[in-house]
This record gives C-alpha cells, sequence and structure tokens, in this order.
C-alpha cells in the first residue's frame, strides 16, 4: 500500500479525489451516484475507480453509504486544489482571463504542475490566500484552517487585504465587481471617513459606504517592514536623516477630502460618493450618470457660478449650481 502512494497518481484518481473533497462540503459520505453525476460518469464506472482509490488508502468506501477521503487521500485533494487555484489566481489577475475561462484551463494545468512549479508560482503571486472566488489556496496542511478575516470596515489608511463577499445580495456583488472589486481581489484603503471609505481596487479609485464595508470581509496582510538602516555619524548622517524625513513628508498617505461638486475648482477630478435631493431633480441626475461611484472633473464655470460644466463617463455635462450642491464628491489630495 505504501508502494502504491509512492507512485504518482493519475489524471483520474486526482480528479475523483478533488471532485470527492468538493462534495464532501455538502454531504459525507459522499453517495457514488451524487459523484457520478457529478462527474457525468457510469454509476459502474465509479464504482471501479472507488475501490481502486480504496486499495491505495486513498479513500474509505462503505457501500450504500458513500466515499470519504482519507488523511493520505485529503493531503494528495489538497495540493491537487492548490495547483488549480493558483492557476486561477495567475490567470485572472496576470492574463485577464474572465474566471470561467480560467478554471476551465485550470483543470487541466493542475495535473500538469509540479510541486517545484506550484512553489515558485505561489511565491510570484505574493502568496495569495484565496482564489478569485474567494475560495481558500490550501498550503499543504492535511486540514485547512479556518481563514482569520474581519470587516473592511475595520482597516484603516494604508491597510489592504484580500476581499471576501460570500453573504451579499446578487446585485450588490454586481456592482462592486463593475467597479473593480471582486473576490479574491486586493483592497487597499485610501482614505477614511465616519461615512465613507476610498478604496484602490484593480488600478482605480472607488468610494463605498462605510455600512456596505462593513459587509465585506477582509484577510488582511501585513506589508514588509522596512529595514532599519545604520546612520553615519556626523554632518553626513544628520544630512541622510533630514533628507529620508523630507522624502517620508512627501510620499505620505492619500487622505480623503470630500466637498460638494458646486465648490470643486477648474480642473479638479473626483469620485463621486453620494447624491442628494429628492424627486425630479435627484433622479435627472442620476439618469445624466451622477451616480455614487463615478469620476468627474470640471472644465469650466460660468462667471456667476452657473452652470458647471464638467466630464463624466467620457462626455461633458452641465449642471445648475443647485444640482452640484447635492453631490458629495471625493478628492484625493497628498498631504
Amino acid at each position: 500500500m505504501v508502494e502504491a502512494l509512492a507512485k504518482p497518481l493519475s489524471d483520474s484518481v486526482q480528479m475523483y479525489l478533488v471532485k470527492i473533497k468538493r462534495l464532501e462540503e455538502q454531504i459525507n459520505p459522499v453517495p457514488l451516484s451524487f459523484l457520478a453525476d457529478s462527474l457525468c460518469i457510469s454509476p459502474v464506472s465509479v464504482n471501479e475507480m472507488c475501490r481502486k482509490m480504496q486499495e491505495q488508502n486513498l479513500i474509505d468506501y462503505q457501500p450504500y453509504k458513500g466515499a470519504s477521503l482519507t488523511p493520505a487521500g485529503e493531503r494528495e485533494a489538497l495540493q491537487v486544489l492548490r495547483r488549480h487555484r493558483l492557476w486561477e489566481v495567475f490567470l485572472v489577475e496576470k492574463l485577464r482571463f474572465s474566471f470561467e475561462q480560467a478554471h476551465k484551463m485550470a483543470d487541466e494545468l493542475e495535473h500538469a504542475t509540479s510541486s517545484d512549479l506550484a512553489d515558485r508560482l505561489d511565491d510570484f503571486l505574493g502568496n495569495p490566500p484565496v482564489n478569485p472566488q474567494g475560495k481558500e489556496i490550501p498550503r499543504g496542511e492535511e486540514k485547512q484552517t479556518q481563514l482569520k478575516t474581519l470587516p473592511l470596515s475595520a482597516l484603516c489608511a494604508g491597510e489592504e487585504g484580500y476581499c471576501l463577499m460570500e453573504g451579499l445580495a446578487q446585485n450588490i456583488q454586481d456592482y462592486l465587481n463593475q467597479a473593480g472589486i471582486h473576490n479574491g481581489g486586493m483592497l487597499q484603503v485610501r482614505g477614511k471617513t465616519a461615512e465613507m471609505m476610498l478604496l484602490a481596487a484593480s488600478g482605480e479609485h472607488v468610494s463605498l459606504a462605510l455600512q456596505l464595508c462593513q459587509e465585506i470581509r477582509i484577510i488582511k496582510t501585513e506589508k514588509n517592514k522596512q529595514p532599519q538602516v545604520s546612520r553615519p555619524a556626523g554632518r553626513a548622517g544628520t544630512e541622510a536623516i533630514i533628507k529620508e524625513k523630507v522624502h517620508m513628508e512627501k510620499t505620505e498617505t492619500i487622505k480623503l477630502n470630500q466637498v460638494r461638486l458646486d465648490r470643486m475648482k477648474i480642473g479638479q477630478k473626483g469620485t463621486v460618493v453620494s447624491v442628494g435631493g429628492k424627486g425630479p431633480i435627484k433622479q435627472r441626475m442620476m439618469d445624466m450618470g451622477l451616480v455614487p461611484g463615478s469620476e468627474v472633473k470640471i472644465l469650466r464655470v460660468a462667471p456667476l457660478g452657473d452652470p458647471i460644466e464638467l466630464t463624466l463617463k467620457g462626455y461633458n455635462l452641465s449642471v445648475r449650481k443647485n444640482e452640484a450642491k447635492a453631490v458629495l464628491v471625493e478628492i484625493e489630495a497628498e498631504e
């Protein structure tokens, strides 16, 4: 039995192990009829394969009940899942495939990936804890540990983490996906107020209400600390310290600055936080595209301050000053 485990597992055996591992989240032991339907394979073929896998000590098969992974089978399944989900991250984040495309390609790549290649791929990607669907990427342990998460609202400016959106309504997830926020993606907090958060996601800035941020879970990442460098004594050392201090002041974290649209200056850019007002006026502004998350830039202002011309989603738009007063915009400004 030990000799059997020492041999590389066939692609078919790996496929069965991963499928059983996934189905165990729903039912355990996994009925063979359930397994056959999931694999689109005849029950007879599934029964024969499961008996072979039991001889290899990969599963525990109980007639009329089903199959469950042994500790050895669990280890093998986790390794295949690890390779699969690492490829999903690579294909989605680096090559810009859709998740559906990445998932299909990862089904093939997982079998042709050595442990060394998986380790290098993991390091190259920065050791992501989850795949683009927010599913944990195993680290090789026999049992997966529960991921430690916290609300996005608990993060401070400059902190970052991987996004998890399980449990959110589908329409909210769709909105977040359109804004560049998706399961398994990296989020960085760029600014925070009592009501809003400004986030960096997929190369864009997105503003979300703090109430919504409380519903989004985050796997917080710890940034590497900069190593301490010894400074030479005397005047040269003092000058080096002063230069470093000036550099740090210039690279302070971007902080959030919220103003009404009517108070923005010509050339200023910002992201719409909220649209106030009510009735036809509010509806008109939202119909024009002035909705939370949209980016605006002030082009010109009439001599008496009314109307205000701005660019929005690639076209120019004029709004009355009294309408602009109801629109709150986030402006980034370096301290």
